[in-house]
């Protein structure tokens, strides 16, 4: 009964048209910041998957480290492992790469035969290929910053050769006959990126002369959930290895950006309460101008509580459509962008041309019940402020 009250003044045609142009406003008040909110939650999210998608191009889904000696035993141990599906090991380390005319510091990777299947990057080869050996011809796979740095624009004929001082002490005569090298043909090029800049990629056997075989890490691939594999794994490997998975690995970055997707949500929560305001001003103008239905309703029975509750609704009607206007805008925008990509990104060398948004039901859940509790509050205190008690 109520709401049928309710809806009746919000459409009645004996209303004011000042108030019916202050409820308008107020409906447009509340669409645009819960439109926004829909808006800046998705942008966020497709971020965050961007940066996701990025990290899985170069981290591994699990990362098993703390491996003195990398046997197929313990390579087929982990790959009896429900959930993997591959499973490479790796040498990483630093070392002063050369060519006739220039030299660069650069991070190495020694990978087996199967790292490109654990982190396949095929569609980022610009040049070349990604094997890495051809009988007993080590071959580097290297990112195009260092490509461009040491003067290779070609993978036919370029070599590079590495060079290292790890595992060996200088000596003060000749310190250069301590240093470990490989020379190796360039084998492909592949698109520079923010995890993998500066980066040379070289077979494992290459990676053991230069770093002396020591500190080994075995990347695996799995499919099925991450955290369930890395539980079997440690529970099957014992204390002696570290196992983390990459959420693990990059924790502290997810939760920056956990943290700002939630600090841009609380400030446009801040507008949507400011904006809600005047909706206590259009409920408080609706009560004034039915006070005299108001007695009429207190002749018959009714009661403050019955009249308070009839504007507690009106408040909800109100910055219930508002609200729901606001969804439907968000949604339609980020629907729009997220198929047609329509607004574009400045920078021609980013790794998408158009903004990434990503819709999710959890978001457009959060907002709903945000601006509802907001509504609920404005339109009791606009109610109560007014409707006295009567005993």
């Amino acid at each position: 009964m109520q709401w049928f009250f309710a809806l009746r003044y919000l459409v009645s045609r004996s209303s004011h048209s000042v108030i019916n142009i202050i409820a308008g406003v107020s409906l447009v008040s509340v669409a645009i910041p819960v439109a926004a909110m829909v808006i800046l939650l998705s942008v966020f999210n497709g971020f965050e998957t961007l940066v996701k998608d990025m990290y899985a191009q170069t981290d591994a889904d699990i990362e098993v480290s703390d491996i003195a000696d990398p046997t197929a035993e313990l390579r087929q141990q982990v790959l009896s492992t429900p959930g993997v599906e591959h499973a490479s090991f790796v040498v990483e380390g630093e070392a002063f790469a050369r060519t006739k005319e220039r030299e660069f510091a650069v991070a190495v990777r020694g990978a087996d035969s199967c790292y490109f299947s654990v982190l396949p990057i095929e569609s980022k080869v610009v040049q070349g290929s990604t094997t890495l050996a051809l009988g007993e011809i080590d071959k580097a796979v290297m990112t195009a910053d260092v490509a461009s740095i040491l003067g290779i624009y070609t993978t036919v004929t370029s070599r590079i050769t590495l060079h290292t001082l790890r595992g060996g002490d200088i000596g003060s005569l000749m310190p250069i006959n301590t240093m470990r090298q490989a020379q190796l043909h360039v084998g492909g090029i592949i698109r520079s990126s923010h995890q993998m800049k500066g980066t040379v990629i070289v077979p494992l056997r290459a990676a053991e002369r230069l770093f002396g075989g020591s500190d080994y890490k075995l990347y695996i691939r799995c499919n099925q959930s991450a955290e369930q594999v890395k539980k079997q794994l440690q529970s099957t490997l014992g204390a002696d290895f570290t196992v983390k998975t990459r959420a693990e690995k990059n924790s502290l970055f997810y939760q920056i950006m956990r943290y700002e997707k939630w600090a841009v949500f609380f400030v446009a929560l801040l507008v949507l309460i400011i904006a809600s305001l005047s909706i206590i001003g259009t409920v408080i103008m609706l009560i004034v101008e039915k006070r005299d239905q108001q007695q009429t309703l207190l002749a018959m029975g009714a009661d403050s509580r019955f009249i308070r509750g009839i504007f507690v609704r009106e408040g909800l009607l109100i910055s219930g459509i508002g609200g729901a206007a606001g969804l439907i805008i968000g949604v339609v925008i980020v629907l729009v962008q997220q198929w047609f990509g329509i607004i574009t990104l400045p920078s021609a060398d980013f790794v998408v041309s158009a903004y990434p948004v990503e819709l999710k039901a959890t978001d457009i859940i959060t907002v709903f019940i945000t601006f509802v509790a907001i509504a609920w509050s404005v339109s009791q205190i606009a109610a109560n402020s007014m409707i006295k008690r009567r005993l």
